[in-house]
């Protein structure tokens, strides 16, 4: 996991500083005081704000997010979604898995000839727990922020901010991910309709979205 905590080091380097004075970044830091006053306590997440184009990513060992300060020119409801997917990224525990699965793999230091003969298997499995970990943060952000107002609507222009994008290694696709909030969408409409609580159906949801082509 070093590999992965120093690309992602690196890429935080390359982005030019913040103004942390500035109107967007008090707009950022608004949205995230307000997400974090409807978690449960889990320790204290960090902002780390920077700057360059639209840029938001929970960071590796730390309870962290980074995000760019041009998240503040978004919408208060897509702003909300954006944050909230990175903190359920961290709320579940991602990263300590994607770590065990590293270590599965190369329990040793990281060389050609530890990674070779495994490269073929890790990447199929770090490929499937990446998307896994994708629709379970989209799950987890938009029940969280799904009671304040803002809906599927909100999550697909935030979504679509980039066009609509295939699967990559590391994210389902567009058409994948939205499919995933119209379910969870309707599951909690059935749960407020019935007067049951609305739940954070990462795992059910996810399993649905995964197999809607």
């Amino acid at each position: 996991m070093a590999v992965l905590v120093q690309s992602q080091q690196w890429r935080l380097a390359q982005r030019p500083a913040a103004e942390a004075r500035s109107e967007r970044a008090a707009k950022v830091l608004a949205s995230f005081e307000r997400l974090l006053s409807l978690q449960p306590a889990g320790g204290p997440t960090e902002l780390v704000l920077v700057g360059g184009d639209l840029y938001a990513e929970a960071l590796f060992g730390r309870r962290a997010v980074a995000v760019s300060e041009s998240v503040g020119d978004l919408g208060e409801g897509e702003r909300l979604m954006l944050l909230a997917h990175e903190l359920g990224h961290l709320a579940l525990g991602h990263w300590g898995a994607l770590s065990a699965l590293y270590r599965q793999h190369i329990p040793g230091d990281v060389t050609p000839e530890a990674t070779t003969p495994v490269a073929a298997a890790l990447g199929a499995q770090a490929h499937a727990l990446s998307h896994k970990q994708e629709f379970e943060a989209d799950a987890f952000g938009y029940t969280l922020v799904h009671p304040l107002g803002f809906g599927v609507d909100t999550a697909m222009a935030l979504l679509l901010r980039h066009g609509v994008q295939m699967d990559s290694a590391t994210h389902p696709g567009t058409r994948r991910r939205v499919a995933q909030l119209r379910v969870l969408d309707a599951q909690i409409g059935h749960e407020a309709l019935h007067g049951g609580p609305a739940q954070a159906v990462a795992g059910g949801a996810a399993a649905m979205a995964v197999n809607a082509r």
